[in-house]
């Protein structure tokens, strides 16, 4: 029996070191820490648990990839805000009067938005469609397609002074900190803007706080506030404040909310180049343990969080007869497993997909949903292909179909089913290195696919757009020997260890 844990890694950009801290969430320790350059600042994990630092100093964007190795460094001018779709494979970095669109691939600009005065915080919606850019000088919160980078919606006077802005599970709202201002009618607040209508409210605080960080659980907002040095946490049902917390050290810098939400994590300073990671209950609001970091002037800042799936060994899965294979029976497990060697991923717009509806249009009361299904290649169209210049790298050329089905009611709320079928082309770029092709390789296409506006009726068709990923992979089956580890209770019960 295979059972699987996690493990918890947290990634800390030290802005005074130009260092990136990687530590273990169990043990509480620095597992290693990676060089990226003068002042790194913001970390993004993407969904496939790589990490992205953006540096400002040296305009770089530094990825690292697989936990700990240092993959790839790009050239791209920041002010250290940066998004990542790892799916459509592009990131965005904002360069204060511009948000440019990169290739995760290449590394080629692609695109670039322009207009701002100080764009200064930037979000991508969870289908990746749309980004949205605070400019903190304008205060005004754009909302941009990611599809052609047109502007959808814009809204003005967002604020009092803001710094950045985070958007609500339901996206429905976006919360935004402001600085304060000090003059007039001295406003400190936190902005709720309603993204539907555009109408904002706002959560008073206390006379000299200054908000530089969001984090929302459910229907609790922790608020960074560097003015009053603690952190607020507001109940937003009540719309007021009902706890603060004190962190470790007074010079508060960042916040970031584990996945499960249990955990605060927030990272502060003091002005002696002291610098500490606070684990913080967000049942209890305690602060559960301190890590410090000892380099002096290590000015930890943002904080990245992966979860590392492990594996554990609870039953013999193998038995082996010749001397070594007794060996490894004794000292470890083998197992089946299937590898992914490579991943192509691209994702494709359907623009006005049309499908004939029933000549009686007055029949039908309603369209209730629309299905779609797995992606199908159609074999005979399937063609491989080596890339000279890179012998390990083939071209995967395929036409596919994706069936989906409309459910619509008539007048008497019957349901009734019109099928149709999307399709189009692909060409996937795959690594498949030479010892694959002797244990013979497997090509696995699957689709996510959905609705990007509502459906229409236009003279008798149906009319919708479509937003669809397609993922090529390449799978090949391999042993894989998992020795045994020391410590482990499953291990002691084996009798592996003796006291």
């Amino acid at each position: 029996m295979v059972d699987k844990r996690e493990n918890t890694i947290y990634y800390v950009s030290n802005l005074g070191t130009g260092m990136v801290s990687i530590i273990d969430g169990d043990s509480y320790r620095i597992i290693k820490e990676v060089e990226i350059g003068p002042r790194p600042q913001n970390i993004i994990v993407d969904d496939k648990n790589n990490v992205y630092i953006a540096s400002d100093r040296n305009s770089t964007v530094t990825l690292i990839h697989d936990l700990y190795d240092l993959n790839k460094t790009w050239h791209m001018p920041n002010n250290g805000n940066i998004q990542v779709d790892s799916f459509a494979q592009r990131i965005y970095v904002c360069n204060t009067e511009e948000v440019c669109i990169y290739s995760l691939r290449t590394g080629e600009k692609i695109g670039c938005i322009t207009g701002f005065i100080a764009a200064a915080s930037l979000e991508l919606d969870k289908n990746r469609e749309k980004l949205v850019v605070l400019d903190i000088l304008k205060n005004e919160l754009k909302v941009y397609s990611t599809s052609d980078f047109h502007l959808i919606k814009l809204y003005k006077n967002v604020g009092t002074a803001p710094s950045c802005f985070l958007i609500g599970e339901d996206e429905k709202h976006a919360y935004i900190a402001n600085k304060g201002v000090t003059k007039g009618s001295n406003k400190y607040n936190i902005s709720i803007l309603n993204l539907e209508d555009g109408n904002s409210s706002y959560i008073d605080l206390q006379k000299g706080s200054i908000i530089t960080a969001l984090e929302k659980s459910e229907l609790f907002l922790y608020a960074a506030n560097s003015g009053l040095h603690r952190i607020e946490v507001i109940d937003l049902l009540k719309g007021e404040r009902t706890a603060i917390i004190k962190t470790t050290l007074p010079e508060l810098q960042r916040l970031r909310l584990s996945p499960d939400k249990k955990i605060l994590l927030a990272t502060s300073r003091s002005n002696d180049g002291k610098g500490v990671l606070d684990r913080i209950d967000t049942y209890s609001n305690v602060i559960l343990d301190t890590f410090t970091f000892q380099r002096n002037n290590s000015i930890p800042y943002d904080i990245g969080i992966v979860t590392q799936r492990k594996l554990q060994i609870d039953e013999e899965s193998f038995i082996f007869t010749s001397s070594e294979d007794k060996w490894k029976q004794k000292n470890g497990t083998i197992i089946l497993a299937k590898k992914i060697l490579s991943t192509y991923q691209e994702k494709m717009i359907f623009s006005e997909v049309l499908t004939k509806l029933p000549l009686k249009l007055e029949n039908i009361s309603s369209i209730e949903e629309i299905i779609f299904k797995k992606c199908e290649i159609i074999d005979e169209t399937k063609n491989r292909k080596i890339i000279d210049a890179r012998k390990e790298y083939s071209m995967l050329q395929y036409d596919f179909y994706i069936p989906y089905y409309i459910e619509y009611k008539d007048q008497q709320e019957q349901k009734s089913v019109i099928e149709g079928r999307l399709e189009g082309k692909q060409k996937a770029t795959l690594y498949i290195p030479a010892y694959a092709e002797q244990q013979g390789v497997q090509f696995v296409v699957n689709s996510f696919t959905m609705l990007t506006n509502a459906p229409v009726i236009i003279d008798k068709n149906l009319k919708f757009d479509v937003s669809t990923l397609i993922s090529t992979k390449v799978i090949v089956d391999e042993m894989v020997f998992i020795p045994l580890c020391k410590n482990c209770e499953v291990c002691q019960k084996r009798g592996e260890i003796k006291e």
